[in-house]
């Protein structure tokens, strides 16, 4: 059975992330892993402790933690009675870290399919560092992570699109989404931003991805777009403005590529101001 990892802080906008996950879990039979980090307070440096169970670094503090976390377990029944998500299989770990290192070692030892981030947006200073979690594991994680700014239900997400760059793995990006979009029962629209100073890159898209894709894929489900902007950044808002997806992919690659089109700094402004689902997959060369 998949894994869906669910990081929480016992906040409002937490049950909102976690009705989403749920959601995805029965879409997908997959179980969810509630995760709460406790971080190390001062005196004790962020880095002077590994990632452990909560309950071997403070057994006092793990008992209040394991309460809380019951009593967000308890308001999450209501939600999973009425939309018939009771059979979702639904385990807790409680563990002590920085909040990011937390999120991607349980990420991995648990084999999460997918990480649920939830953000609060970047309305002010102390909700971009709220915020800067969910930027950081978008950025860091190796697992797709889904970044949720607002209660959405999966059945709205008519039509996703994501933005490819044609550099590095591109096919199995793309694969990965129009898998997810017929899971999801939505359409999918493959959109290559460029530089506008950027010449015959129109024709070498089209012919890269359609050649690949026209012969296994319903060609009405899945549309192909070129756009050209000042920069990517620009284009990518442009588009998401004009054409309101319900939902958009990015891909991300190690930095050491010199040429990566969505670099950290795309990726974590738009993790931090997004209004709708944001899906950030890992890619490789």
């Amino acid at each position: 059975m998949k894994t869906i990892l669910i990081p929480i802080d016992f906040s409002s906008h937490s049950q909102i992330t976690a009705h989403f996950g749920l959601e995805l879990a029965k879409r997908i039979n997959a179980r969810v892993v509630l995760l709460h980090v406790v971080s190390p307070s001062n005196p004790v440096p962020a880095f002077g402790i590994p990632v452990v169970e909560l309950s071997t670094w403070n057994d006092s503090l793990s008992k209040e933690m394991t309460g809380a976390m019951q009593y967000f377990q308890d308001q999450l029944s209501d939600f999973c009675r009425q939309q018939n998500l009771d059979s979702v299989p639904i385990v807790t770990r409680l563990v002590a870290g920085t909040p990011a290192d937390g999120i991607l070692e349980v990420a991995e030892t648990e084999k999460a399919s997918f990480i649920i981030m939830g953000t609060v947006g970047a309305a002010n200073v102390w909700d971009q560092v709220l915020g800067s979690v969910s930027a950081t594991i978008a950025k860091r994680s190796n697992r797709p992570v889904w970044i949720v700014p607002q209660e959405v239900k999966l059945d709205s997400l008519r039509q996703i699109a994501y933005f490819a760059d044609m550099d590095g793995n591109e096919m199995s990006c793309i694969n990965q989404v129009v898998n997810l979009g017929e899971r999801l029962q939505s359409a999918l629209e493959v959109v290559h931003v460029a530089p506008s100073t950027d010449e015959g890159e129109e024709d070498a898209f089209i012919e890269t991805i359609v050649d690949s894709f026209e012969d296994d894929y319903d060609a009405n489900r899945i549309r192909f777009r070129h756009l050209t902007a000042e920069s990517i950044s620009e284009g990518v808002e442009s588009y998401v403005r004009t054409h309101s997806p319900d939902a958009i992919v990015l891909a991300h690659r190690d930095r050491t590529f010199i040429k990566n089109l969505f670099h950290t700094s795309l990726i974590r402004h738009l993790s931090l101001t997004t209004k709708r689902p944001m899906l950030v997959i890992p890619k490789q060369s």
